[in-house]
């Protein structure tokens, strides 16, 4: 945060307990012709790697859990990953999910991309949700 690297957005109750939270930073991510075409992205081959917003963190309480929260921050998540990319023609967003978390992402029509450590890395076009913000 102090290097003005990532954004961390949190979310409160109304008697000002944490719910949970996420954060977002800019990355990028090498990705084959294959998977490229998978996700509908159109660059020259001898672009190695493709401009990414990472969701880098993405929480909720355990009181909370259970009650729709994750869907409405991933909302939140979404919405703000579309007005970035909006601005900076930024094509995906990325995360590193566990085995245990994949099945959320998925429900966001996420796509796997490859194993990296005891992770899975999962990507999303932006342009798949760039309608959730006005044009200007």
């Amino acid at each position: 945060m102090e290097r003005n690297l990532v954004r961390t957005r949190l979310f409160f109750d109304q008697q000002k307990n944490l719910i949970g939270f996420y954060s977002l930073f800019n990355d990028t991510i090498k990705m084959n012709k294959q998977k490229r075409k998978q996700l509908d992205i159109n660059l020259p081959d001898k672009v190695k790697e493709i401009p990414a917003i990472r969701l880098h963190y993405i929480g909720v309480d355990n009181r909370y859990r259970k009650n729709n929260y994750g869907l409405y921050i991933m909302s939140s998540v979404l919405y703000h990953t579309a007005l970035v990319a909006k601005i900076s023609g930024c094509p995906l967003i990325i995360v590193e999910s566990t085995k245990n978390a994949r099945a959320f992402y998925e429900k966001f029509d996420f796509t796997y991309i490859c194993p990296k450590d005891s992770y899975y890395i999962y990507s999303l076009n932006t342009k798949y949700f760039a309608g959730l913000v006005e044009n200007r």
